[in-house]
């Protein structure tokens, strides 16, 4: 199977900068206005808070080419600032790579006690620390696939493991 269908099968966290993204994906030239956004992710199932406007603001700074903060350049730039709360997404209309630059996170729990224990053993091969995020998950989802420790592992703390295909 190829890998990124195996990763598409893991139930992976979402996070603001993705829903952002998601977001602006599905705006005219991937632009918004920080209301906007708030707005279209107030009628998803994100649970936004009472401080949506500031995180949503504060995650599009932390990954923003220009966002006006001249001591802090963006490690990882998504965003461009085009006026005051208003932001573009750069690769638009394609979808920024966002697994290499992100905490690997399951909402499971299950899961993310099976990926930590995978983690664990595969981390004693020294290739390991070279491998991409992406690759990592791979390997886990293969190692789902084909592990019946980790597939029971997953049964007993009530979780369905992944279809072998």
């Amino acid at each position: 199977m190829e890998g990124e269908k195996l990763i598409e099968k893991l139930p992976l966290s979402s996070s603001w900068l993705e829903d952002i993204v998601d977001v602006l994906l599905k705006r005219p030239n991937g632009e918004g206005e920080i209301d906007s956004i708030v707005a279209a992710l107030m009628r998803t199932d994100r649970d936004i808070g009472a401080e949506a406007e500031s995180t949503v603001t504060r995650t599009i700074n932390n990954y923003c080419r220009n966002s006006g903060d001249a001591e802090k350049k963006a490690k990882h730039e998504i965003f461009e600032r085009l006026a005051p709360g208003c932001y573009r997404l750069l690769n638009y209309p394609s979808r920024p790579d966002l697994i290499e630059i992100q905490n690997i996170r399951f909402d499971d729990y299950a899961y993310q006690k099976a990926w930590e224990l995978f983690y664990k053993s595969a981390a004693k091969d020294e290739r390991w620390a070279a491998a991409s995020k992406r690759k990592k998950l791979e390997a886990f989802s293969r190692s789902l696939l084909s592990n019946e420790r980790l597939r029971d592992f997953l049964k007993a703390c009530g979780s369905e493991p992944p279809e072998i295909i």
